[in-house]
């Protein structure tokens, strides 16, 4: 897994699939005749066991999934505000199963408007992020229709429900969730990790260096308070990608992370140029456009390159390119 959001979504969709397993065996499974005393409690029946711990497995897995999402990003009020809430209703939920498992019928609905107002705020912070880098709105669109299913189906498939308008609607809830989750899983798979949304606030220099390491064009995203010879930087930064490549035997077009003192150095080496990009944290985001950005230069650049004489104002129009690749 690339990230903790991977961690998070996966932990998400184990629970989910768990309680859907311990719900299938309740309702096609199980006896539902309530026997008195039953295992520890004085009452209740293997069905009302196998949806408290459906109901449980859920709540664990949104307990798990928010405190992997808030690891980078607070989504309301302060950090780890919806592990804190899903950890007390995780703790509540289990006291009151220990003592007595017809909660269930109450609980799996009093549970409900933490799972949806989490992931509102999910959705909402989501599609605000979503409209701030410009991406299709399609996506977001789309992903609000499983997770419309899922809590459709979901309230379909309850007792009351069932007690109500009989089997078929429990049937066709079950059907519409077994398709949101597989929907979910796609779509939540491709979507980019949260804290990769935040990366003009980590993103310092970039450094375009040729083979020799001269210095072609740099540019930089901070104040810095004393000047530093640009010359040196570039000189230095290649002494260490060819340590680096030596010692780690790497070839070309590959990406290398040098961390040192809260600086994170992301290192692409093409056929003819080096690109350097300083930040202060490692994303997949920077690993993607340094070597998206290196790859178009070479092209652009690849005559100049093997006939350049030392003028480096002609490499001036890479200024564009870096603003294209990492719009501000």
């Amino acid at each position: 897994m690339k990230n903790t959001q991977d961690v998070g979504f996966s932990a998400l969709f184990f629970g989910i699939s768990h309680m859907r397993f311990f719900f299938l065996i309740a309702d096609y499974f199980s006896i539902g005749t309530i026997i008195s005393p039953f295992l520890i409690w004085s009452s209740g029946s293997f069905r009302l066991l196998f949806l408290n711990i459906g109901l449980l497995s859920i709540n664990v897995s949104f307990l798990l999934f928010t405190y992997y999402m808030e690891k980078n990003k607070k989504f309301l009020f302060k950090k780890y505000f919806f592990t804190s809430c899903f950890s007390l209703q995780t703790f509540i939920l289990v006291i009151c199963i220990q003592l007595d498992l017809s909660v269930i019928n109450y609980l799996s609905i009093l549970t409900l408007p933490l799972i949806i107002f989490s992931f509102f705020i999910y959705i909402k912070d989501f599609d605000k992020q979503v409209k701030k880098e410009k991406i299709s709105l399609k996506g977001g669109f789309k992903m609000g229709i499983p997770i419309l299913l899922i809590l459709s189906g979901y309230l379909m498939s309850l007792d009351v429900i069932y007690l109500l308008l009989g089997f078929i609607p429990r049937l066709v809830g079950n059907s519409l969730q077994l398709i949101a989750i597989i929907l979910l899983f796609v779509m939540f798979r491709h979507l980019v990790p949260f804290f990769e949304f935040d990366w003009r606030d980590k993103i310092e220099n970039i450094y375009i260096l040729n083979k020799a390491g001269i210095n072609l064009y740099s540019k930089s995203y901070i104040e810095e308070t004393q000047t530093i010879n640009e010359h040196y930087i570039s000189g230095v930064l290649s002494s260490v990608n060819i340590m680096l490549n030596e010692l780690m035997n790497a070839k070309e077009n590959k990406i290398s992370i040098i961390e040192k003192k809260n600086k994170i150095v992301t290192i692409y080496s093409s056929d003819f140029i080096i690109g350097v990009l300083v930040s202060t944290e490692e994303l997949e985001y920077f690993k993607h456009n340094l070597k998206k950005l290196v790859l178009k230069i070479e092209v652009l650049y690849k005559d100049l390159l093997l006939n350049w004489g030392g003028d480096r104002d002609r490499f001036s129009p890479i200024e564009n390119i870096i603003s294209e690749i990492f719009p501000m």
